[in-house]
């Protein structure tokens, strides 16, 4: 029976825990070879055990995607182990609380702009040219809700995941006639480990939630699925919000 990705090269990025991680196992499951980086070695190496285990084809390569020469590695293994990239998942992310009054600039500001969107722009620039080159691709970068409406306490995330929005958006018509589709997920409270179930931003964030639960990484996974896929092929800078209808007030 064919697969939803069968034949397809990914690159996923910020992928030994919460939506990552599912979004990883996910598409080796529907056929995808995959290659997916994050900074945690013994991490990767047991989750790549695990799907190969299960007959998936994944590779993991330790990455710091705040690290040019990082990404740019990531990029050389995939060429080198597949020959090609179909799909590219931008899912790096660091959620730091802090009082804006208060804020480090370093460590507030600078550490979640070069995690949550610099490493976007340069990884992607990194993979467009073997995307231009096959004429065809699909870029799917992880914004937020927090892209949408405001967090207090967390003012430098959610305008780094506005970032994203916008950036998709215009990636998107850049692209649009090239055969290179760009999409974005916007996930809501989801449990994860920036999120753990019963921490207290899951208790701020709950009561907002008209489905009165989180999601599950493998539920937000599944959007990442149809982007990837060619069920998509007429989407090109979409926003999907998966929130259990909070931005639905």
């Amino acid at each position: 029976m064919s697969k939803r990705l069968d034949g397809k090269v990914a690159i996923v990025t910020g992928a030994t825990s919460g939506i990552g991680e599912a979004v990883v196992k996910l598409f080796a499951k529907e056929g995808a070879k995959v290659v997916f980086s994050a900074r945690r070695l013994e991490k990767g190496e047991a989750i790549k055990k695990q799907i190969q285990s299960e007959g998936g084809d994944v590779e993991f390569v330790k990455a710091d995607a705040t690290k040019l020469e990082d990404l740019k590695n990531i990029v050389a293994k995939t060429i080198a182990s597949y020959g090609k990239i179909d799909i590219l998942v931008n899912n790096t992310g660091l959620l730091l609380p802090y009082n804006s009054a208060e804020m480090d600039e370093e460590k507030h500001f600078d550490d979640i702009f070069n995690t949550n969107v610099k490493s976007f722009f340069l990884l992607t620039r990194e993979v467009l040219p073997h995307m231009l080159k096959n004429g065809k691709g699909s870029i799917v970068n992880t914004a937020s809700v927090g892209a949408e409406v405001g967090t207090p306490f967390h003012a430098s995330y959610s305008a780094s995941k506005g970032a994203v929005r916008q950036f998709t958006k215009s990636l998107a018509l850049e692209f649009a006639t090239q055969g290179i589709r760009v999409n974005a997920i916007l996930p809501g409270l989801t449990t994860t480990e920036m999120a753990p179930a019963g921490g207290e931003f899951e208790a701020n964030v709950l009561p907002a939630v008209p489905m009165a639960r989180p999601a599950q990484p493998e539920e937000i996974a599944s959007g990442y699925l149809f982007f990837a896929s060619d069920e998509s092929s007429y989407c090109t800078g979409s926003l999907l919000i998966m929130d259990g209808g909070l931005t639905s007030f």
